[in-house]
């Protein structure tokens, strides 16, 4: 009886869900599957969470007190940042509770402002920006996690290819330096060396990715230790090098408002103008919810089918099959077919579909309503107890802009229009405002206050106050336009002016060139002070040589000195030239010298000096044995002992020797 109560039930709230199985085996497995999560939630109470709750920093709400107005879900109030000078480029946010859905406001907005730092000093700093809006589910704990480790694991990837995003234009001479200097720190080769072409671009696409998945995995690792977190989904925008970079898992969204200058209403005399004229929205996300990733989701069910179990099959059909459709054909598609074809109906087609419903109201196993995303690693199907997570992934979108090939012309004032406010919002914005609404609602605010420094602030709670509608007096909350139903869920934006960060990044690239230019100048000052010592030693070092060398042929051929002591001393002269450097062996030196940095040539010219200090020495150990031999042999020649040869007459008749 209850079976069928449930079977009802389910075919209420959704009436393209067929009947679930009441099979005896089905029954069972969903006690014991009952049983097991039950326990794990006991035991998931008595765990600790691993964050305190709370609400984004730059709100500045830090007593409990205020932490329980901004959750009042009769009031929903409107949450702005107290000091708006906490955000930068004057960034808006803003932010409401729901209307009773969950305890407590599960969004969660965060923002960074880092510098990815050259260890060696080589190349300047270089200066990123990052914004993330996380939209949990079945609790806060995903959502609050994220918004406070997120960061520390993208930056921790940035620095991971830190070597070569800091390559600057104007400044290969340095990188050649670098990359055929043996003795450099560098430890990633240069994209000369890849096989493959590898862009700046992909680099920093490549971060955001793996830091959606390590974020994840950290998630999973704290799951036995601390409370369940739930699930979130994840919208990131990366400002650096300038460009601009985001990354989308889940059914958050990013759009681009942008604004063309229309000329039209110029011509026309005291024309009215509301600022929205020629605005339009670039989305720089797509959701990701079983409707629009029903091919994935089928893919996957198809090729492992034992995920599905006994309770679900990986079609889709054009009509809803009954018990009396059995044995029929009925129009369908299986698995990723984008076509459809005609099947026999048979008992296993009746069970329930992997993807049911359509727009907002589609589900996975008919349970979520999102597919990408982080956490929920213990989330069970309602009817099945069936795990989801094998069927959601971290896997993000990521997309990019350049903003240094955007033309804007001055004269016009339309810089937020050429390089567009990125708007970043949950699923309780866009559930209720189109894209091109929104375009029209946040240049209308701009028109209005033209000048202010708050004006972003102001445009992320129009946006929220229009989504979040009023209340009427049946207490069911309105859009004040259309008196449509407005969004029960958290809302929360984030306005970010994107010409704010582009003038940023002009001032720093101008000052990275001074500098640059400043230490250029300083090398070239530098070189010839340094050349003149190259120049200095060279010479010393060659008259060294050459005198040592002259000397030593003085000394042989010297008529005063006996046979046996110029032997001597010649033999002397070659054992203490054997220390001595050749000329051509000082040129050697010069040359390595030259090609060796200003600290190396620093060090290499004070050991030549060293070197040449020592010959000095050793020269004047030579010249004094010479003096001491000279000496010796003069006292020989002087002794008395020894007897004169007579010299020899010579006839004045002799003919001289013709040769």
């Amino acid at each position: 009886m209850f079976a069928n109560i449930k079977n009802r039930l389910a075919s209420v709230i959704a009436p393209d869900m067929p009947a679930l199985p009441s099979s005896s085996d089905h029954h069972h497995a969903h006690r014991i599957t009952s049983s097991s999560y039950h326990q794990r939630l006991v035991h998931q109470q008595q765990l600790q969470d691993k964050f305190t709750y709370s609400r984004p920093h730059f709100l500045q709400l830090l007593t409990p007190d205020e932490l329980k107005a901004s959750a009042d879900h009769n009031v929903r109030p409107i949450i702005v940042p107290r000091d708006i000078s906490l955000l930068p480029w004057g960034t808006g946010y803003a932010e409401c509770v729901n209307s009773g859905k969950s305890e407590w406001n599960e969004d969660q907005g965060a923002f960074c402002r880092q510098v990815l730092s050259d260890p060696t000093h080589r190349y300047p700093d270089l200066p990123y920006t990052y914004f993330g809006i996380f939209d949990g589910h079945a609790g806060y704990g995903a959502a609050l996690a994220a918004s406070h480790q997120f960061h520390y694991i993208l930056h921790e990837k940035l620095v991971d290819c830190l070597e070569m995003l800091l390559l600057r234009e104007g400044m290969e001479d340095v990188a050649h330096t670098s990359l055929h200097n043996p003795n450099t720190a560098n430890s990633i080769p240069h994209p000369s060396q890849f096989h493959r072409t590898v862009s700046k671009d992909e680099l920093i696409m490549g971060a955001l990715e793996s830091a959606f998945f390590h974020m994840d995995a950290l998630i999973a690792q704290d799951k036995d230790r601390y409370r369940d977190a739930g699930g979130c989904t994840a919208c990131v925008s990366l400002f650096i090098n300038g460009k601009m970079y985001v990354a989308n898992a889940g059914d958050s969204r990013a759009v681009l408002c942008q604004r063309k200058i229309s000329f039209e209403n110029e011509k026309i005399p005291n024309a009215e103008t509301t600022g929205s004229e020629g605005s339009y929205a670039i989305p720089f996300s797509f959701d990701h919810t079983p409707e629009t990733e029903r091919t994935r989701l089928l893919g996957v069910a198809q090729y492992k089918p034992h995920l599905m179990g006994k309770f679900y099959v990986a079609m889709e059909y054009a009509k809803r099959p009954h018990e009396k459709d059995l044995g029929q054909r009925i129009l369908c598609r299986q698995g990723t077919m984008k076509g459809w074809t005609y099947k026999t109906l048979t008992r296993d087609d009746l069970r329930m579909p992997v993807v049911t419903g359509e727009g907002k109201r589609s589900r996975l196993l008919g349970t979520l309503g999102v597919t990408r995303g982080f956490g929920d690693h213990d989330l069970l199907a309602i009817a099945t107890g069936t795990l989801l997570k094998p069927f959601l992934t971290p896997q993000p979108d990521v997309k990019y802009k350049d903003l240094t090939k955007i033309v804007s012309i001055p004269d016009e004032q339309n810089e937020d229009g050429d390089y567009g406010v990125l708007i970043m919002a949950t699923d309780g914005l866009w559930d209720v405002s189109e894209n091109d609404a929104v375009a029209r609602t946040v240049f209308q605010t701009l028109h209005k206050y033209p000048t202010e420094r708050h004006r972003y602030t102001m445009v992320a709670q129009e946006l929220v106050a229009k989504a979040r509608g009023k209340i009427n007096d049946y207490g069911h909350w309105r859009l004040a336009d259309s008196k449509a139903a407005a969004t029960v869920d958290d809302i929360s934006v984030m306005v970010i002016p994107v010409y704010q960060y582009y003038k940023e990044h002009i001032e720093w690239e101008q000052r990275c060139a001074r500098e640059y230019r400043e230490r250029l100048k300083q090398e070239q000052l530098a070189q010839p002070a340094v050349e003149a010592k190259e120049v200095d030693a060279a010479n010393t070092a060659g008259v060294l040589v050459n005198g040592t060398t002259e000397m030593a042929q003085v000394i042989v051929e010297s008529p005063s000195l006996g046979h046996e002591t110029v032997e001597k001393l010649s033999r002397e002269n070659e054992q203490d030239a054997g220390t001595l450097q050749t000329k051509e062996q000082m040129e050697q030196n010069v040359s390595r010298i030259a090609n060796n940095s200003e600290e190396q040539v620093k060090e290499t010219v004070q050991e030549i000096i060293n070197k040449v200090t020592e010959e000095l020495d050793t020269i004047n150990l030579i010249e004094n044995k010479s003096t001491a031999n000279e000496k010796a042999f003069v006292v020989q020649s002087n002794s008395p002992n020894k007897t004169k040869r007579p010299k020899r007459q010579e006839d004045k008749n002799r003919q001289p020797d013709k040769r």
